[in-house]
């Protein structure tokens, strides 16, 4: 019964990790900037628009904005040939990383298991209990392949986290100090 838990287990946690493989990852928001009939300026991602209300999230916080108060928006794409081309990787799998620390675990507490075990049957041997010996040796056997099998899946759980994925990107220039021209400093702090 074991056994089939184990290999069931197994085989489930194979499909999961292909079935995320096969999963295109998401497009990120739409980089905006908006020109406010203040003369200020907002970079950020468009969130949602609607003839009602502008949403953009820049910096981690969320601007809402009427359309009056808006004079302009301007996306890469409407730059045209100003929008610089990015080539971006980026990692979407990386969440399997928790995989790989957990069957790391529960790798080396296998192995722990098995030195356990075999220093137990060392002792049950000098003692003349060579039944017990064997079954010890056995249960360490059974112990190191569960260990060996959770490397495996660990290394294959590593391997999915690090899987990149490239992408293009069109991105703003950057604004500049240009002949004695008003600046705009935008910072981007992670």
């Amino acid at each position: 019964m074991r056994r089939w838990v184990a290999a069931l287990s197994a085989v489930s946690l194979l499909l999961q990790s292909f079935s995320a493989l096969a999963q295109t990852p998401q497009p990120a928001a739409a980089e905006v900037r908006l020109y406010l009939t203040d003369g200020s300026v907002v970079t950020g991602q468009l969130v949602s628009r609607s003839k009602d209300l502008i949403v953009v999230r820049s910096q981690e916080q969320i601007f809402t904005f009427e359309p009056g108060q808006v004079e302009k928006i301007v996306t890469p794409e409407t730059l045209g040939s100003g929008a610089r081309t990015i080539t971006v990787r980026e990692f979407p799998y990386i969440s399997f990383l928790g995989g790989t620390v957990a069957f790391g675990l529960l790798s080396w507490l296998q192995f722990d298991t098995a030195s356990n075990r075999d220093r137990d049957a060392d002792l049950n041997e000098e003692n003349q209990l060579l039944a017990r010996a064997e079954k010890l040796r056995d249960k360490a056997d059974r112990a190191r392949l569960l260990g060996w099998s959770s490397a495996l899946l660990a290394t294959g759980s590593l391997g999915i986290a690090l899987y990149p994925h490239k992408a293009t990107r069109r991105v703003f220039p950057e604004l500049s100090l240009e002949s004695g021209a008003p600046t705009l400093v935008l910072s981007y702090s992670f």
